[in-house]
């Protein structure tokens, strides 16, 4: 960034001469501007913010604890509030000021969404609607996600084949708990299972020759 000393114009790009007089310019800049932000200032700005949530949420933490410890210690209502705060942070951590894909926030999430639940729901009793409905929903959720994924970023959908397959492994988790009787609804597991299988199955059909070669090259044969 120069400036004319003759007609006092700002001259913003990287010319040698001042665009209006014409008049031989020295690189002696402006003090104080800068064309590009403060990048630095910015990500420390971000980083105060997420070790002063972070702080915030360990002090009501440990005031919970105290007082679930006082009042009633039957139920312990401060885990729960606890493992939500734990979520709120990595979702804050992660989702909002994180630097990875959309794939790999929304993955994450929902994976950890259901381990939340599932303490949740064994710190109040274990009803199994955590594994009954929550780990095969969580699931079908991270289909839809990756089916709305491939619509979005259609010239790259072949990207998506390997979590497609990583969905597939996790649905037979389901089925495997409802065979041993561990799960009691049928309908979210199998159905779990067959949005994976199908999901994936449309991807490799409707994909043609691209969807075989980027297995190919995935699994190296």
């Amino acid at each position: 960034m120069n400036k004319c000393k003759k007609c006092n114009v700002v001259i913003l790009d990287d010319t040698d001469r001042c665009p209006l007089c014409k008049h031989v310019l020295e690189s002696d800049g402006i003090p104080g501007e800068s064309r590009y932000p403060d990048a630095i200032a910015t990500a420390r700005k971000f980083r105060f913010v997420e070790n002063l949530v972070l702080f915030i949420s360990i002090v009501a933490e440990c005031l919970l604890i105290a007082i679930n410890f006082q009042v009633d210690r039957e139920v312990a209502w401060s885990l729960v509030i606890g493992i939500i705060l734990l979520y709120g942070n990595v979702v804050l951590r992660m989702a909002i000021l994180g630097k990875s894909g959309y794939l790999a926030k929304t993955v994450c999430l929902v994976l950890l969404a259901i381990v939340m639940l599932l303490g949740i729901d064994y710190l109040t009793g274990y009803r199994r609607w955590s594994l009954d409905y929550v780990f095969p929903g969580g699931i079908i959720a991270i289909d839809l996600a990756l089916f709305i994924l491939i619509l979005v970023n259609r010239r790259n959908w072949q990207s998506y084949m390997m979590s497609e397959l990583l969905t597939i492994l996790l649905s037979i988790v389901p089925v495997v708990l409802l065979q041993m009787r561990i799960i009691h609804f049928p309908y979210l597991a199998w159905g779990s299972l067959g949005v994976s299988v199908f999901l994936f199955l449309g991807t490799l059909i409707l994909g043609d020759q691209r969807a075989r070669t980027e297995l190919k090259r995935r699994f190296h044969i």
